[in-house]
């Protein structure tokens, strides 16, 4: 069947009747999701939302509204937040209550209208999943109807669920916020790191075109990182100096002919470094970064912080979106996006958007 510009009266009155056919009904959910005015034609009818309500409470195949309530407020459980990594409609919804939310607290507003607001956030999202759930129960209703009257107690039974150990309060709500808005929080120390251009160690006649990649603007766990930059034509060897913050040296390689170099003591805790490469190119020496480039900053995070990260994520091995928050919120920004990396594509790259933004602020 052909889809219309907009559903006709026919097609509303035999979805009312549970009358159309599997296919008709796919073809008719897809175009509601696209389609606001169809979509409010089709909720207009008597008990649309009660129908709504119903069915996700029987296919149960999505949060319901408590549940988004919950989430929206940074009290979702473990399996919710799983639901809410595969699911973008429910995510949608713990979006759009928890942007509600922080406007009606920057803008106070009376808690009737509050509440109205709400209603129509509900019934946007929730009205194609209502359809989808039609299609469930029309091809498989015999068997739906089959595990409905299996008791609760021998389904909890027959699917164990593994338990995994509660996160602190603290990383919850971060956690919560990051799956709601799809971004990280800003960790203060980053401040410290990530400074504007200015003048550095030597003069602007050098004209280095070697760059420092990593750690630059971020925090490390390890208290011996391995320092990373990109080649210079024509260099034979390089050296990499770490510095404190008053420019007495920490650390010196060896001259070294790659372009990493790992350092081999362990450097203080807890305090902004500065590092640079010198290159030895045909008798000169070439040194990175140059004025006007910005500083390379990094920290290596107290020991009771790695720890502390470390312990979360063994209880987790499996959540590679709970290591990427642990790592943010200590400003481990390049050990976050190796975490995202093991998540699929379309969501890591949201919060990997969220990282560019974090080392590039307005």
């Amino acid at each position: 069947m052909t889809a219309p510009a907009h559903i006709t009266d026919e097609q509303i009155a035999q979805f009312r009747d549970r009358t159309l056919p599997p296919a008709a009904l796919l073809e008719l959910d897809e175009h509601v999701a696209e389609c606001a005015a169809c979509r409010d034609r089709l909720a207009s009818g008597a008990n649309a939302f009660s129908e709504v309500r119903t069915l996700r409470a029987d296919v149960a195949g999505h949060l319901e509204h408590q549940e988004i309530v919950a989430c929206s407020e940074g009290m979702a459980s473990p399996e919710q937040r799983a639901h809410l990594q595969q699911c973008s409609m429910c995510q949608a919804e713990v979006q759009d209550l928890s942007r509600f939310r922080t406007e009606l607290h920057d803008t106070p507003r009376a808690p009737r209208k509050a509440q109205v607001v709400s209603i129509a956030s509900w019934k946007k999202w929730t009205l194609p999943a209502a359809i989808a759930a039609a299609v469930l129960l029309i091809a498989g209703g015999a068997l739906w109807n089959a595990r409905r009257r299996q008791p609760l107690e021998q389904a909890a039974v027959t699917a164990p669920k593994t338990v995994e150990a509660a996160l602190p309060p603290v990383e919850q709500a971060s956690l919560d916020r990051a799956v709601a808005a799809n971004r990280f929080d800003r960790a203060p120390i980053l401040d410290q790191l990530i400074v504007k251009p200015g003048t550095l160690l030597g003069s602007k006649s050098e004209a280095a075109t070697l760059d420092l990649l990593s750690p630059v603007g971020t925090t490390v766990l390890s208290d011996r990182p391995t320092m990373r930059w990109t080649p210079l034509a024509g260099a034979t060897s390089y050296v990499v100096a770490i510095f404190d913050t008053k420019f007495e040296k920490i650390a010196e390689s060896p001259a070294q002919t790659g372009t990493d170099w790992q350092v081999a003591s362990a450097l203080p805790r807890g305090q902004v470094l500065i590092w640079q490469v010198t290159a030895e190119v045909r008798g000169k020496r070439v040194r990175a970064p140059q004025p006007p480039a910005r500083e390379a900053r990094f920290e290596v995070v107290p020991e009771e912080v790695a720890n502390h990260i470390n312990a979360i994520a063994q209880q987790h091995p499996g959540d590679s979106l709970l290591r990427a928050v642990l790592y943010a919120n200590a400003g481990a920004l390049d050990e976050a996006e190796e975490a995202l990396r093991a998540m699929d594509f379309a969501t890591g790259q949201r919060y990997r958007e969220s990282i560019k933004k974090i080392r590039n602020p307005e």
